[in-house]
């Protein structure tokens, strides 16, 4: 009985199997007979499996970011605005979808930048309630108000904010970015200051790299840019690097920022950085002080 319900079972060699009474051994896979497996374009858009469950929103999501990945721009912004619509999402969804309209709008052939604008200041900047979602909407705003034009206030008073937030270099290009001839004549120290600490932050972030990211970093500077800007930065940060944060760290991340924290958070950066406003201080101090 025991020798009819096990017969042929094999314990020796898992990779034989039966086809009958005859005993046949699988193949290995390896280098020269291996085949990967093919799949159509676009295959992971297929709707079959959401729309068994009667709901396509995950999909419409891959939608939009495969369309959007693959500079597709337009059909990216119709499938954002199609989410949009569609409705029942929570307060951090709609951020997330309406910041992604407002990108992808930006690189849209049909770029109406009243709507952007729009859009910006009366539907996404309600909808930010975390620190995080603060930090987006100033880098955000800094890419439409550069496309738009005629916002150099609000770009310096969020680039600011963004810049005292998180002390990156990449912060510090896009606040040299601002149009100072639309809001004082005369200021041309601004833009290389900004520029000099940049650039200081890049070698000292090359500097604490290893890798290919320092040499990609080492490749941005060189010693003599970094000693143009080194005068203009706290001697504590030359002296005693390991006892600074990293560059890439936010000094008061995990809380959001109501008026009254972001107007200290200007003053403060104002006062520290009070070198890099010398021609325009009182014109800066009016603008990005007195918005409170």
């Amino acid at each position: 009985m025991f020798s009819e319900a096990f017969d042929g079972f094999c314990l020796e060699d898992e990779d034989i199997t039966f086809e009958g009474d005859k005993q046949t051994k699988k193949e290995r896979v390896d280098a020269t007979n291996y085949e990967a497996v093919e799949h159509p374009p676009k295959w992971f858009l297929n709707t079959t499996l959401a729309l068994r469950h009667n709901d396509t929103r995950e999909v419409d999501y891959f939608k939009a970011a495969f369309a959007y990945y693959d500079k597709n721009f337009d059909e990216a912004l119709q499938c954002y605005k199609k989410m949009l619509e569609a409705g029942d999402h929570n307060i951090s969804h709609r951020c997330a979808i309406v910041d992604s309209i407002i990108r992808s709008a930006l690189k849209s052939s049909s770029m109406d930048m009243p709507a952007i604008v729009r859009l910006l200041h009366e539907e996404l900047l309600p909808l930010i309630h975390t620190h995080g979602e603060q930090l987006q909407y100033w880098t955000l705003s800094l890419e439409v108000y550069m496309r738009v034009g005629g916002f150099e206030s609000k770009y310096l008073l969020n680039g600011i904010l963004l810049t005292a937030s998180v002390d990156l270099a990449e912060h510090w290009i896009l606040l040299s970015e601002v149009n100072f001839d639309r809001i004082q004549s005369g200021v041309t120290h601004f833009r290389l200051g900004c520029l000099c600490r940049a650039l200081y932050l890049l070698e000292r972030r090359a500097t604490n790299s290893r890798n290919f990211v320092r040499q990609i970093s080492e490749k941005k500077v060189n010693a003599a840019k970094v000693e143009m800007c080194k005068e203009g930065v706290r001697r504590n940060v030359e002296d005693s690097p390991n006892d600074c944060q990293p560059p890439h760290d936010c000094r008061m991340k995990g809380m959001f920022k109501d008026d009254r924290e972001q107007k200290r958070i200007i003053k403060h950066f104002l006062y520290r950085f009070r070198w890099l406003f010398e021609e325009c201080w009182q014109t800066v101090i009016d603008i990005v002080i007195g918005d409170y």
